[in-house]
């Protein structure tokens, strides 16, 4: 079985227009992705395989591509790693491409992706991983 690291790594990977479909196989049916204003124009809460299928849905009612290009993975001590990722896009009718930076902690367990919470900053990300003070 693949290490929580690997997993994530693999889903990263596929986690393309053309290839999401082969991610939901490592989607827990618990998972649980959420969206916010700071990171998204369309704020939203995904969960499940399905979930992650209707968020590739709503980037392809608008793109041609889209694709996620991972820069750096930093493992967490509990187990969840913070990406650094790039979300590539080309404009479906504009055919302008895009990309912008993203960071996210990634969450997995027992051979499934759980979460995904996004983050405008590494600093941002490191600091909502920290346990609280007390």
């Amino acid at each position: 079985m693949a290490t929580d690291l690997e997993l994530i790594k693999r889903a990263f990977e596929l986690l393309d227009s053309n290839t999401y479909e082969q991610v939901l196989p490592i989607v827990d049916e618990e998972f649980e992705m959420v969206t916010t204003a700071e990171v998204a124009s369309e704020p939203n809460t995904y969960r499940g395989p399905e979930g992650v299928r209707r968020w590739w849905l709503e980037f392809l009612d608008a793109m041609d591509r889209v694709y996620l290009e991972a820069l750096n993975y930093s493992e967490l001590n509990d187990g969840r790693v913070i990406v650094e990722f790039i979300i590539h896009a080309r404009g479906k009718h504009s055919g302008i491409e895009a990309g912008q930076p993203a960071v996210a902690i990634a969450t997995a367990s027992h051979g499934k992706l759980l979460r995904l919470e996004f983050f405008t900053s590494v600093e941002s990300a490191r600091a909502a991983a920290e346990p609280p003070p007390g």
